[in-house]
């Protein structure tokens, strides 16, 4: 059911808000892939690839930005980040990720510049 994946996913977030890492990497599948906009350096490729991002983003700030879950269907979460707010104008003003569940572990994230294309490559709309 899908609104397990974004309870699962509110629980994650929150473990990052208060910097529990622990809690966090035991939500991630061991082989997760998490994807940038455009294939390059911001690709992570398993567990502890995807625990040093979010640890350096936490360092940075990050985890007290506004980021809002939508449930994209079955087993589908799309995390809308404003990274700019936190980053400064370096950063984009809006992200959209898309986290693919798996027997209640993260097996896939997928970055989109915006919210509209995360939506439209799960097949819905706004």
């Amino acid at each position: 059911m899908s609104t397990d994946a974004v309870a699962v996913a509110a629980e994650g977030l929150a473990a990052w808000r208060r910097g529990d890492f622990e809690t966090l990497s035991k939500m991630l599948d061991p082989n997760v892939q998490w994807q940038a906009f455009e294939p390059g350096e911001w690709d992570c490729h398993g567990r502890d690839d995807v625990m040093r991002t979010l640890r350096e983003r936490y360092e940075q700030g990050f985890a007290r930005g506004e980021i809002d879950l939508s449930d994209a269907g079955a087993d589908t979460v799309i995390a809308v980040a404003h990274p700019s707010a936190i980053g400064g104008p370096d950063w984009p003003d809006e992200t959209a990720t898309v986290m693919l569940f798996k027997d209640g572990a993260v097996v896939s994230m997928q970055d989109y510049p915006t919210k509209a294309e995360a939506l439209a490559a799960v097949g819905k709309q706004e």
